[in-house]
């Protein structure tokens, strides 16, 4: 069930930065913190070392969402508890 709900808010990140672009930019000015690099979002990427670190963190390839999270559904669809970002309303 959690992979369906991951595809379907992958589609959904998609269809924002293609159509919605505004969208995102409006809750990008919203979100505050910084990524701490917990590797919680990253989970299951061959690019995360066994302490949970990003290995090409500062290369971001095209695959990686650079504006991840985009709002608080990404970090509950992703079950992400540790991260440095948080979002007003």
């Amino acid at each position: 069930m959690r992979d369906l709900l991951k595809a379907g808010n992958r589609l959904r990140r998609i269809f924002f930065k293609k159509i919605k672009k505004d969208y995102i930019k409006n809750k990008l000015e919203k979100r505050k913190g910084y990524c701490k690099k917990c590797g919680d979002c990253c989970k299951g990427c061959k690019h995360l070392s066994k302490e949970n670190l990003c290995l090409v963190y500062d290369k971001r390839p095209w695959w990686c969402h650079k504006e991840f999270p985009i709002d608080k559904i990404d970090q509950k669809v992703f079950n992400v508890k540790r991260c440095g970002y948080n979002f007003k309303n």
